[in-house]
């Protein structure tokens, strides 16, 4: 007889019991943290109340007052039941009726509170409540002991409460003349990396068949393969029968690039298990001796990354089993074919557990630390319990008949070394690659919601387009829809024939019955991209995150002849199809021979790709007297006055008007070529921001004379100087940056304040600071500066209404403002390609708005519907 005492747990402490169910996994009360968590929720004291210490606590100060000690969620329990249980053993069920119920804002079911408990067949109940109350007490290391199980409203089952029995348990030794052991191994395929299902080349059922797991419900996509040998007499007749049905199974996919794949998770989500079947009766010691002796050392040597996923599931937590027939299925070990060094030591170690189980002591496997370890992986610490494991085993009676299979695991252990998952296990079990290629075919790989949108049927044949490439392409499921719902997978044959990345997922639309990938934008610029680089860099991130794909490239880039271009996307260079939609960011420089004009038409009008901003915006915002005769329609009050300079006496005229004028080339961007000229008692002084350079005019004839040098070199405008509001000594122009959204529609998106101590804003001299505290600078009355901001808003509003029924439609513009000294908004500029200025603000949020406004504008154009929060005009 073995007599089983507690070992290592406080069985009064209830916060240690649901901190370690929650280790384990199992469904129980949730412990939550007072300062952050969600009210109401549950008070509890240390200790046994009876359920006296149960209060519902509606805020962080009331439950400070009361000095509760710890907190849990607050659930709503439709039925809740006791079961007895010892070892493994459910004794008998208990249901809670209430006899003479006291009232309370939740139904506390103890006899403190009017309830009793009636026994209930254990036929009645549930099977899952029946499998979590036993685990429940196994994993918090009591032998016997009841279980308090509620039933939710949404039916699922969680453990309330757990107490501890006085009876003793005693578990009789069973002799085994016989011993039988089988077991079935999962494993999965990858060809080029991806995943495909085993039901492709195994049968469901046989030696090797497939896992009951679909890709899909009702799929007919089985994706896990399974080595089923029979039961065996030993451990080594049984690794002779698994090594047969290995070398069988790489015989029935003779291909270099099918790769067969064990170990806990080879593709996330999908846990593989390496169940072991023991022709003898379960009990509490052996489980507890294999979980300790079996599954500890096991946990040292595989890859932590995926073991730790596996552990989190139905199959992967310590005391998993299943009772059978036979005897029972041993089910937390991950597949274990990874290496036959690995699968033989496995089979003779589970045999030296199994017959001296009785003489283990399972002292580790219910500290906190120790459970901790194994479920975050973290091997290191596992392995420090290692040397004493080992010199347990090493006093067995049976360790030196094992002692030559049971090295290779031990060896890897002591070097700290781990079995690699990674690879084709082929190569392990030392069976020949054909040289053969796999051809999958062109696949799309959709998940089931997105396929219904579509009305898209899977085995059917469709066409897909990327840009300007298109292939057919046979319609898979996703097999990986339970992680992201709308995320679609191409084959590799199929990106290389639409030529886009391989790590890219895209969204998808349709199109007279073919399925469109993109949204895909381009952005045309001048390398090199210097101070844009961070924004594209910035574009791009925020497309990814949306499944859309961005690249920049610019003229030279465009192989015309293939329909493909050379650009930078997120992932490095590469070669692209055209894309749907372009957001023109090209400056011109001094040294391009190329006529980027002629190359936005072609791209818009040969190839019908919409831009962002059309080329008629840029021609009508490129010129600055075009600009001012348009606005001057509906806007005249807002724009200084402003006149082609054609003859040198408008200089004059313009200078006796204002005593300070801007002559500015109507071509000019960036403060470039701009001149202001002012007239002072001492004379007229001409200052060139292009050349930093002043000169003092002598006479009104020398200014004519300067005046037709400027007219020989280009068209100027003339522009009054306006006196602008000044802040700590420095000049204030605002920008409205006013982009569409998703819908095509205006929106504001914000204002930012730009400082110069200059008298004309260049980049060198710019400085960036929030409007709102400039403002507030200016406007200390909060009506005034409401009024100021609203004013701002308007006209931005309007210059943009007046400019599309001019030009068309397009996304984005910045309107250049100023308040002058008599608090009059002045508008000096627009911008049909402005900078994010957002992050030298450090206004994060709006940089992000800007940029998802931004993308999702460019995909509307596209087709696609796109939306985002917040904002107004």
């Amino acid at each position: 007889m073995i007599s089983f005492g507690e070992q290592f747990f406080l069985a009064n402490d209830k916060e240690s019991i649901l901190q370690t169910l929650n280790i384990n996994h199992v469904p129980s009360v949730e412990l939550v943290d007072p300062k952050y968590d969600e009210y109401p929720l549950i008070g509890r004291k240390y200790g046994q109340h009876n359920g006296k210490d149960i209060f519902i606590i509606n805020s962080y100060i009331e439950g400070e007052m009361e000095k509760f000690d710890y907190f849990t969620k607050l659930y709503s329990i439709e039925k809740e039941y006791c079961l007895e249980i010892k070892g493994l053993k459910i004794m008998k069920v208990n249901e809670a009726i209430s006899k003479r119920m006291i009232f309370n804002e939740i139904p506390i079911r103890t006899s403190a509170y009017g309830w009793c408990w009636e026994n209930t067949e254990i036929d009645d109940i549930p099977f899952e409540c029946l499998e979590i109350a036993v685990r429940a007490l196994y994993v918090v290391g009591m032998t016997c002991g009841t279980v308090k199980i509620g039933k939710l409203a949404n039916q699922k089952m969680i453990v309330l409460d757990i107490h501890p029995s006085e009876d003793q348990y005693f578990e009789r030794i069973q002799e085994n003349d016989s011993f039988t052991i089988g077991a079935d191994i999962e494993f999965m395929l990858s060809c080029d990396g991806d995943l495909i299902p085993a039901s492709h080349f195994y049968p469901l059922e046989g030696a090797i068949g497939c896992d009951e797991r679909q890709m899909e419900k009702d799929s007919g996509h089985y994706v896990l393969g399974e080595i089923r040998p029979n039961f065996s007499q030993s451990p080594r007749e049984l690794f002779t029968n698994i090594e047969k049905l290995i070398e069988e199974a790489a015989r029935q996919i003779p291909y270099e690039n099918i790769e067969i794949r064990a170990g806990s998770m080879p593709f996330t989500g999908y846990q593989c298990g390496g169940h072991i079947h023991f022709g003898m009766p379960i009990s509490l010691s052996l489980l507890r001796a294999l979980d300790q002796y079996l599954a500890i050392p096991l946990a040292i040597v595989e890859c932590p990354e995926k073991a730790k996923l596996r552990r989190k599931t139905k199959h992967g937590g310590l005391g998993r089993y299943r009772v059978k027939s036979y005897g029972f299925e041993y089910l937390s070990l991950s597949s274990w074919i990874t290496d036959p060094k690995l699968t033989k030591s496995v089979l003779f170690l589970a045999k030296l557990v199994a017959e001296h189980h009785h003489e283990l002591i399972c002292d580790y496997l219910y500290h906190p630390v120790i459970q901790q370890a194994y479920y975050s992986g973290n091997r290191f610490l596992l392995r420090k319990i290692w040397g004493e494991l080992k010199e347990r085993l090493m006093r067995t009676t049976s360790f030196t008949q094992y002692q030559n299979e049971l090295d290779a695991l031990f060896s890897v252990i002591e070097e700290g070394n781990i079995f690699e998952e990674s690879i084709d296990i082929r190569r392990n079990w030392g069976i020949g690659i054909p040289k053969e290629i796999y051809d999958p075919g062109c696949n799309i790989q959709i998940p089931k919601g997105t396929r219904m949108k579509f009305n898209l049927q899977v085995g059917d044949k469709a066409f897909v387009s990327a840009g300007k490439e298109i292939s057919t392409a046979t319609i898979q499921p996703y097999p990986f829809s339970f992680r992201d719902s709308n995320r679609v997978y191409l084959s590799k044959k199929l990106r290389e024939r639409l030529i886009v990345p391989n790590d890219w997922h895209p969204r998808i639309s349709m199109d007279n019955g073919a399925i469109i990938l993109g949204p895909i934008i381009g952005i045309l610029a001048a390398r090199p991209f210097d101070r844009q680089t961070t924004y594209f860099h910035h574009l791009m991130r925020i497309a990814d995150e949306r499944k859309m794909l961005v690249y920049v490239f610019e003229p030279q880039d465009i192989i015309w002849d293939r329909q493909l271009i050379r650009g930078t996307a997120l992932t490095g260079e590469g070669i692209f199809p055209f894309p749907s939609v372009i957001y023109d960011r090209y400056f011109i420089g001094n040294e391009t021979n190329i006529d980027i004009n002629d190359i936005r038409m072609k791209l818009q009008s040969s190839y019908h790709i919409p831009f962002v901003n059309s080329q008629k915006l840029f021609t009508v915002t490129g010129n600055k007297w075009d600009t001012h005769q348009l606005l001057m329609k509906e806007h005249d009050e807002y724009l200084p006055d402003t006149c082609l300079l054609e003859k040198q006496s408008e200089i004059t005229d313009m200078l006796n008007q204002y005593g300070e004028i801007y002559l500015k080339p109507i071509g000019g961007s960036m403060s470039m070529g701009v001149i202001r000229v002012i007239r002072r008692p001492t004379g007229i002084f001409w200052f060139d921001f292009s050349q930093n350079t002043t000169q003092q005019l002598s006479s009104t004839e020398e200014l004519n004379e300067m005046a037709m040098q400027l007219m020989k070199k280009s068209s100027y405008i003339i522009q009054e100087g306006i006196r602008r509001k000044q802040v700590d000594g420095k000049n204030l122009e605002i920008r409205v940056y006013m982009q569409k959204n998703g819908q095509q529609k205006w929106l504001r998106t914000g204002m930012v304040s730009r400082m110069t101590a200059e008298e004309v804003l260049t980049e060198e001299t710019e400085r960036n600071v929030r409007l709102s505290k400039i403002l507030s600078k200016i406007y200390p009355n909060p009506l005034e500066k409401s009024k100021i901001t609203q004013q701002l808003a308007e006209v931005s509003k309007r210059v943009v209404t007046t400019l599309e029924k001019e030009v068309g439609s397009f996304g984005e513009l910045a309107v250049d403002l100023c308040i002058d000294q008599y608090d009059s908004v002045k508008l000096l500029e627009i911008n049909a390609k402005p900078d994010n200025l957002f992050s030298q603000i450090k206004a994060y949020k709006l940089r992000n708005i800007a940029g998802l406004r931004l993308i999702n504008y460019a995909a509307s154009l596209a087709g696609y519907d796109r939306d985002e929060g917040g904002g107004t005009l």
